[in-house]
């Protein structure tokens, strides 16, 4: 019985992408946000707006096939300016041509008042 539960737990763990572990144990959200339209900067779009008026760029990924929801919540959330929401997120590497604040790839999303956020 111990070598199929450690096993088990071997295989699981394989799964799991070795540099973001994230995808296996997904953060909280925690962090309150303003969806912002900035469109009418070059290169911008929807951004969020944290409450000590940081600006935070969402990545946006292309697949060749639609991920987990768990992979890229973001990618299965419609944003609107002026949503009230929250989210986890992590710096991102990837480039932009917006600069108007970090770019980071969210990790979770839930609006604020929804069921799903309470």
């Amino acid at each position: 019985m111990r070598l199929f539960s450690l096993t088990f737990i071997l295989l699981a763990l394989w799964q799991c992408d070795t540099e973001k572990v994230i995808i296996c144990f997904p953060q909280n959200c925690t962090t309150k946000a303003t969806v912002k339209d900035l469109t009418g900067l070059d290169g911008c779009g929807l951004v969020f707006e944290l409450e000590d008026g940081t600006i935070l760029e969402p990545e946006r990924r292309v697949y060749v096939q639609p991920p987990k929801p768990e992979e890229d919540p973001l990618y299965y959330f419609e944003l609107k300016a002026n949503q009230r929401v929250i989210i986890g997120y992590e710096s991102s590497n990837a480039a932009s041509i917006c600069m108007a604040g970090e770019l980071v790839f969210v990790t979770c999303i839930k609006l604020v008042g929804s069921s799903a956020a309470d």
